[in-house]
């Protein structure tokens, strides 16, 4: 029989879930991570930057409870999750120029065609991303879905709103859950960041 690790569901008490009617108040604009996974990536990233408000989101409760685990490991403060769907977060419970950085490594690609439309990053999600990022903020996009990366590409070389910088390397991104499978697996990763330009 496959052993099942048990969660320790209390550790969710310390997690916000997502709400229309919250908006995250903080005093510095922050840096998010979509799809944080089991915490890797953004703990690390924490860990570093200690004077810098890092926010994980997920849809799934069991990823983000792996995630609470390695914070109180750690002990790390300058971390906070939220539970819901990445579009509606965005939308609703962060105001406009509050974020600094938006992380969204190794996103689901959904590769059927019957799927696509669930993708998250479309026109309505680039227009959020636009409204929330500080002037000069960053959006920096990984994936191993080479098909999924030429659709979001094409959509922000179009964008007259952001400009493209593209990264040298990936070794940051490699930490995490799918990072770390996918480079065992020696497979090739596409990469894009771009920043919000200057509002006039």
């Amino acid at each position: 029989m496959r052993y099942r690790k048990e969660y320790d569901r209390s550790l969710l008490e310390e997690v916000i879930s997502y709400d229309a009617e919250k908006k995250i108040t903080v005093c510095q604009p922050v840096m998010v991570e979509i799809g944080c996974g089991n915490g890797h990536f953004l703990i690390n990233k924490a860990r570093e930057k200690k004077d810098q408000i890092y926010f994980g989101l997920d849809l799934k409760s069991e990823r983000l409870i792996r995630c609470r685990e390695k914070q109180v490991k750690h002990g790390i403060e300058n971390i906070r999750w939220i539970h819901g769907d990445a579009f509606n977060i965005l939308s609703d419970m962060f105001g406009n120029r509050s974020i600094a950085g938006i992380y969204m490594i190794f996103p689901d690609p959904w590769p059927k065609r019957k799927h696509h439309k669930n993708r998250l990053f479309k026109k309505e999600f680039a227009d959020i991303v636009y409204d929330r990022l500080v002037p000069s903020g960053f959006f920096i996009f990984v994936t191993d879905h080479k098909e999924y990366f030429d659709e979001v590409l094409f959509l922000i070389e179009n964008d007259a709103r952001f400009l493209i910088n593209n990264l040298d390397n990936m070794e940051d991104f490699s930490i995490s859950v799918f990072g770390d499978k996918w480079k065992k697996d020696d497979r090739i990763y596409h990469m894009v960041r771009f920043e919000k330009k200057n509002e006039r």
